[in-house]
């Protein structure tokens, strides 16, 4: 087994102390290894006058000192970090932890009081979700007990539990990156105080870089310069790291558990070089290459389950025209265009296929038009596809995000993607739960939880038929939402609407439309049991825009209740 980077760097500090007081004793060195011999070199050619020398390990907290600290005859004191890895490899900083680095390096108590707010949220749910894999359905809600029974069924990462571990490191690096865009747009000065405590600037920082030979060996000074805020660029990288440029340098927060599933979170930190234009746009071009490979040896699989087949691959082949659109546009995740076009193309029959790739190619268009209609000038930083577990604002939903400059400042666009055959079709929004659709997440007129347990009591003695259930419900909902006020039913229509640009693709006309939802100034009119006894619509704007509520059970008739969801149609007559 490879020694690992930490005992690696600690040997070598403790060599090159070792050496360096041989050297003030006028003695030889030679014998040490030439990565080694060639660091001591290089720090006493910049500080000839060195009288003394201490150690981190001569001090009570190693892990809180410098490497070196060297003392100079003209009364200086000079901190000294060293660090060691092989050629082309990367120097890795300290690792802040989650739940302190934004008070810490940004100096922020509010920031970091926002992030553990929400973290703690997700990181509830995450625990309830890996304990229900065992229990199912449970009521276990204190963090002790979840932790210990999480530990018990898991007491390490498995395929099993991957994904929930991704969703919630995800979760934690789109808020990261939701509060440092805030804190950029205001000019914060934290962003130095990170920059000056990650980059050591007040340090003398030495990189030895090692290749195969004993003498392959560099050693240079890292020192990134002084930035001003104008060269301050955030950016994200994959699924869990968010990216801060400073100049030609970046530091990059990977956030990651330190061992187990209840272990901490902690923030792998690390440097590099971000890339030019000229390698983004390379980059690009074999994206765009791996997606008209794929697409030119697709072979049909018949899928009952087309039409959110269809669906994804519409969402691939937004991603993909823009990057054709844009050609130095960043992608967040390398391919991930190609990776989805993978996994669902072959449920979609090659006449569809060609229609979608050909229609696709007019969003674009029409998003960019809603984009500078709304914002004038901007630029187009980064595209990235939203995953379907991921909902930080239930509101918010997006299939693909984009990442703007605005005056200066950045903006997030989330857009809603859909694929519909023709125009006369409608656009499912939302499939809210009957519990929460009068609650304040949308109408905010009332609670159907009595009528729901009134109802299940009967379907279950043999009462009520599925069917009749279904139609009780929608008539009580619909009554509940006749004695609405008018500013209740705007604000429920609004946010079943959500906040996301919704960008439409009518494969088989070949068009595009893109539409922002503006508020509803007009009269909005109830329709209970509308179109049909388990329905109820609502209209607006003298009924050509329509918004229809259908009640249904999650699971099918075979499996009794199950939960009573509504899938919500928005229609553009």
């Amino acid at each position: 087994m490879g020694k690992s980077p930490r005992f690696s760097g600690d040997q070598h500090v403790k060599s090159v102390y070792q050496a360096l007081l041989l050297h003030i004793g006028k003695n030889s060195f030679d014998y040490f290894p030439s990565t080694v011999t060639k660091t001591v070199n290089f720090i006493t050619s910049q500080f000839p006058n060195i009288i003394s020398v201490t150690s981190k390990f001569e001090t009570s907290n190693p892990d809180q000192a410098k490497d070196l600290t060297l003392y100079l005859n003209d009364n200086r004191k000079i901190s000294i970090n060293l660090f060691i890895i092989k050629k082309g490899g990367r120097i890795q900083p300290k690792n802040p932890g989650a739940k302190s680095f934004l008070k810490k390096y940004f100096l922020s108590e509010k920031l970091q009081l926002m992030f553990n707010q929400t973290f703690e949220r997700y990181y509830q749910i995450f625990l309830e979700k890996l304990v229900e894999i065992k229990e199912g359905t449970h009521y276990f809600s204190d963090k002790r007990m979840l932790k210990k029974l999480v530990s018990e069924y898991f007491p390490k990462f498995t395929e099993t539990i991957n994904p929930y571990r991704d969703d919630f490191l995800y979760s934690l690096r789109e808020t990261c990156f939701h509060l440092l865009k805030n804190t950029f747009n205001e000019r914060n000065d934290g962003f130095f105080n990170a920059y000056n405590d990650f980059f050591m600037t007040e340090d003398f920082n030495v990189i030895t870089s090692y290749g195969k030979g004993e003498n392959d060996v560099y050693v240079e000074e890292f020192s990134p310069g002084t930035p001003q805020f104008g060269d301050i660029q955030i950016y994200k990288i994959g699924k869990s790291t968010v990216g801060i440029k400073y100049g030609k340098v970046a530091l990059t927060l990977r956030f990651k558990f330190e061992s187990s599933p209840t272990s901490s979170i902690k923030l792998a930190a690390s440097y590099e070089s971000f890339r030019d234009v000229t390698e983004i746009e390379d980059m690009n071009s074999k994206t765009i290459q791996k997606m008209m490979d794929l697409i030119s040896v697709h072979q049909y699989i018949h899928s009952s389950n087309s039409s959110n087949a269809i669906g994804k691959c519409h969402e691939a082949l937004t991603y993909y025209y823009f990057l054709k659109e844009y050609p130095n546009v960043f992608q967040v995740e390398a391919d991930e265009c190609v990776k989805l076009m993978d996994k669902y193309y072959t449920s979609v029959n090659p006449e569809a296929l060609e229609k979608l790739y050909k229609s696709t190619s007019t969003v674009v268009t029409v998003i960019r038009e809603k984009l500078s209609e709304k914002y004038i000038d901007f630029k187009i930083e980064s595209v990235e596809l939203v995953p379907d577990s991921y909902i930080i604002d239930p509101l918010n939903t997006g299939d693909i995000q984009l990442i703007l400059t605005v005056n200066e400042e950045y903006v997030i666009e989330s857009i809603s993607l859909k694929a519909l055959a023709k125009k006369s079709s409608k656009i499912t929004t939302k499939n809210p739960g009957i519990g929460t659709i009068l609650g304040p997440t949308y109408f905010n007129a009332g609670n159907m939880t009595h009528i729901v347990n009134e109802v299940k009591e009967k379907f279950q003695i043999g009462e009520l038929t599925h069917m009749e259930s279904l139609e009780v419900l929608a008539n009580e909902l619909g009554l509940h939402l006749k004695e609405a006020t008018q500013e209740q039913l705007k604000n429920g229509i609004e946010n079943l609407l959500g906040k996301a640009i919704m960008a439409v693709t009518y494969y088989e006309e070949s068009i595009s439309y893109c539409k922002e939802h503006s508020n509803i100034d007009s009269e909005i009119k109830v329709y209970v049991k509308k179109p049909s006894l388990i329905q109820n619509t609502l209209a607006w704007n003298d009924d050509l825009e329509t918004l229809s509520l259908r009640v249904k059970f999650s699971r099918g008739q075979k499996h009794g209740w199950s939960t009573i969801k509504l899938t919500s149609e928005y229609q553009l007559h």
